[in-house]
């Protein structure tokens, strides 16, 4: 197999990078949803445009790390990929959380009114005392070292499902069109059981129902590398999905906007069967939407292009930077009196402008940021699809 057959993958990363930007724009609107920079205004509207990108952006982007991992591991050592890996995702989440994430805690806590400045408040962070309670945390970049860890475990799966005789044995039960939804139907039975149990941390050490969720997508993507005809059924069932999809969003918003949640009808709500019903029907809207979006982008999104080379080295580098943009500046444009909508489309046109100038004016020229970014050496020529 060539790597000219993943564009869509490529550009299935930017669609979901590029959604996880206009969903922290939002959260400075949102109503209900708490985030470190809030306006005095608020959106409903926004909120259920956050709620539904929220359902499957992050599983899509773990899903296509996960493809991209099987595809480094055909082409790497273990030792070369972990070392790949490592150097990658684990150097740049220590060097940025230390640089880029402090300062988004040091605005919160000064639209919170704390009164200090930079140094006193980085004493505090050096603190290591976990945010809420404590000024410490790797906020957005919590997505890079689950990653990191979840692409290690994702080595003995490639292996594994690399032996000719287990290769043999699913290509007959994969041969045949939805023979990945028992396989789904699986993994959504852990994170149905375990959500009740354990809350979201996003410490890697104790986020065990999130895990249970998140690494599926990882295994999963692995699996679809190691046998193509799943995306080519995927493909051809793309509607299906989709359908599936919308329904499961609209009987959910249903269900939400009514107050028939489980936990808004029954204070035992942890010992109701229609509490594990409702989780798994969420986990399922994530496939749903995560499968159509596989299906309708390798169907008209498989192309070679410029802007998408890139993007696709863009894209890591404008997640690392986005969420500080947004939180600095977002800082001062919620204690204007200006008009919401113009302080809105503002924060979007300004951050992704900033964001971007940044990356192609001190990023991608120059090696030692792009090593500090998690990039490769800068090339002159050819399309670069990251998978090396």
């Amino acid at each position: 197999m060539t790597k000219n057959r993943y564009y869509y993958i490529d550009f299935l990363r930017v669609i979901a990078i590029l959604m996880m930007f206009i969903f922290h724009v939002n959260m400075i609107f949102v109503a209900e949803n708490s985030w470190h920079i809030k306006d005095v205004s608020s959106s409903n509207v926004l909120m259920e445009l956050n709620y539904w990108m929220s359902s499957f952006r992050m599983p899509l982007l773990f899903l296509v790390s996960g493809f991209v991992s099987a595809i480094l591991l055909e082409k790497m050592s273990q030792r070369q990929f972990f070392y790949q890996r490592f150097k990658r995702l684990i150097i740049p989440t220590v060097i940025w959380t230390f640089l880029l994430v402090a300062p988004q805690i040091y605005f919160e806590r000064k639209l919170q009114g704390v009164d200090f400045n930079y140094l006193e408040f980085y004493q505090t962070f050096l603190k290591f005392r976990w945010y809420p309670e404590g000024n410490f945390h790797w906020l957005h970049l919590w997505f890079i070292p689950y990653l990191f860890f979840y692409n290690i475990l994702s080595i003995p799966l490639s292996s594994y499902l690399s032996k000719k005789n287990i290769k043999n044995s699913l290509e007959l039960f994969l041969n045949k069109d939805y023979s990945i939804i028992p396989i789904i139907i699986l993994a959504i039975i852990p994170y149905t059981l375990l959500a009740t149990r354990f809350e979201t941390t996003h410490d890697l050490i104790n986020d065990w129902a999130r895990h249970s969720f998140f690494i599926f997508f990882v295994f999963i993507g692995v699996l679809m590398y190691q046998f193509p005809i799943i995306l080519e059924q995927i493909e051809r069932k793309r509607r299906f999905y989709l359908r599936t999809a919308f329904l499961l969003i609209i009987f959910i918003n249903i269900i939400r906007w009514n107050g028939w949640e489980p936990f808004d009808l029954w204070n035992n709500w942890i010992t109701k069967p229609q509490t594990y019903i409702f989780i798994a029907l969420i986990n399922l809207n994530a496939w749903a939407w995560v499968l159509a979006s596989l299906g309708y982008g390798k169907k008209y999104l498989n192309k070679k292009s410029n802007l998408l080379a890139y993007c696709n080295q863009a894209v890591y580098p404008f997640y690392i930077l986005h969420q500080t943009i947004i939180v600095v500046i977002g800082f001062y444009v919620v204690q204007t009196p200006d008009n919401t909508a113009f302080k809105y489309v503002f924060l979007l046109l300004i951050c992704f402008s900033i964001c971007v100038l940044i990356y192609h004016l001190f990023i991608r020229p120059n090696n030692i940021m792009r090593f500090l970014f998690g990039m490769k050496k800068t090339k002159k020529t050819g399309y670069n699809n990251g998978y090396k």
